[in-house]
């Protein structure tokens, strides 16, 4: 089962991921954190997002191999992808092929949506102004690209407003 959390910038979509994560009945739970730790205000953020979430979550840290990583995730787990905005940033800022990276985490969605519970964080890039930047288009178009191709392949999807989850799927 996948489930698709999208929404603005703290709107709520990792609290509301990982207490449905935790209401699927099943005992192992996962989260895959996509951010590095590139300066001191992040790795902040980070060490808050570990306490908030608590130690019977395990922790994956993988910043661009996310498919890889979902196939050696066991059976019967409850899995947090936080978040696929920011994975999608270490892809460009880093230079690698996003397109081969991003049809290598649906293929594994595939294969494992039948056997994990997940549930996939997302930023919602579409609602604000067109950037002025050639790299900022870039990404929202990217971004907004792998957003709709989520979409298509999830179960349920929820859109995040204010800490509310809005079924939208």
């Amino acid at each position: 089962m996948i489930t698709f959390i999208i929404g603005g910038i703290k709107s709520g979509k990792t609290r509301f991921a990982l207490k449905e994560g935790e209401n699927t009945g099943n005992k192992n739970f996962y989260y895959i954190a996509t951010a590095k730790p590139i300066d001191k205000e992040m790795k902040e953020r980070i060490e808050k997002h570990k306490k908030e979430r608590g130690s019977h979550w395990i922790t994956i840290e993988e910043p661009v191999t996310l498919g890889e990583v979902l196939i050696k995730i066991p059976d019967n787990s409850s899995v947090v992808i936080d978040c696929l905005t920011t994975w999608l940033t270490n892809l460009i800022v880093e230079g690698h092929d996003h397109q081969f990276f991003v049809d290598s985490l649906i293929d594994s969605l595939k294969k494992v949506s039948q056997r994990i519970n997940l549930f996939i964080v997302a930023n919602e890039v579409g609602l604000g102004i067109i950037p002025e930047s050639e790299l900022a288009r870039k990404f929202i178009d990217i971004a907004g690209v792998v957003n709709q191709r989520i979409m298509d392949l999830c179960d349920k999807a929820y859109f995040m407003v204010a800490g509310r989850g809005i079924r939208i799927k």
